[in-house]
């Protein structure tokens, strides 16, 4: 997996073993690193994988 953060938690994330391309916005007057959800996104995106890895 690869991913792009850029700021205030706007995440690319690329899974070639999947085929799978996700893209997430967020709060840009939040930075996620410090308010600490980049890791809740990080989870979310785990969430996602599971979901496809199962189809």
């Amino acid at each position: 997996m690869k991913f792009g953060w850029g700021y205030g938690g706007q995440m690319l994330y690329i899974v070639p073993a999947l085929g799978l391309t996700v893209v997430m916005t967020s709060d840009d007057a939040s930075p996620s690193a410090r308010t600490g959800y980049r890791d809740g996104l990080h989870d979310l995106l785990g969430e996602i994988i599971g979901v496809v890895g199962d189809a």
